[in-house]
């Protein structure tokens, strides 16, 4: 009796040391994004060259409650820095073009570490170019958990940051923000 309850009690510690598995979990008990599995099996490959930007990406696939496909819109000022790139009402990613600046990644975690006296921020992908955290009020101050990704790629000796809005997204929005963050690159790379 005492071998199987020694069993059970190793049995998870096995599992996991075993390997294996694409997928991690989070303490909360659900699915979390490795950066090692990069499937785009649901996503579309899309172009932003006619919007003045020499980048392609992929973008996930999302269907309407009827079942239609949603097109992404792109919105951009002609001279203007900023694209913004909606699929439906939930997903909308930002690329900011800073030129030659870098090292928004790590400006940008030193500006979430200065707000640790109002949030508690949670990194479930931590990368030198891309991250995706978790924010929360400090216990006891109410509100519910806002997900947000940032991350930096340098196309043609230009480094452009894509990120989530400011009031960030669901869990799940946000991973396939990130995984669009790593899709993105030139169009003339093959």
């Amino acid at each position: 009796m005492k071998k199987i309850v020694l069993l059970f009690a190793f049995l998870p510690l096995l599992m996991t040391s075993c390997g294996g598995s694409e997928v991690t979990e989070d303490p909360d008990g659900t699915d979390s994004l490795n950066s090692t599995a990069l499937d785009f099996s649901d996503m579309n490959e899309i172009s932003l060259v006619p919007h003045g930007l020499n980048m392609k990406m992929m973008l996930p696939s999302v269907a309407s409650s009827t079942g239609a496909s949603i097109d992404p819109k792109i919105d951009h000022d002609e001279g203007d820095y900023l694209w913004y790139i909606t699929i439906g009402p939930r997903f909308e990613l930002i690329i900011e073009d800073f030129g030659k600046e870098t090292n928004k990644v790590a400006q940008e975690k030193k500006r979430i570490g200065e707000l640790a006296n109002i949030f508690d921020v949670e990194y479930t992908v931590d990368e030198p170019a891309l991250f995706m955290y978790k924010r929360t009020l400090h216990e006891g101050q109410g509100g519910k958990a806002s997900y947000h990704c940032f991350g930096e790629v340098i196309i043609d000796g230009y480094n452009y940051v894509l990120r989530s809005n400011d009031e960030g997204a669901l869990k799940p929005i946000i991973e396939d923000m990130v995984m669009t963050i790593r899709s993105a690159k030139p169009v003339t790379e093959v």
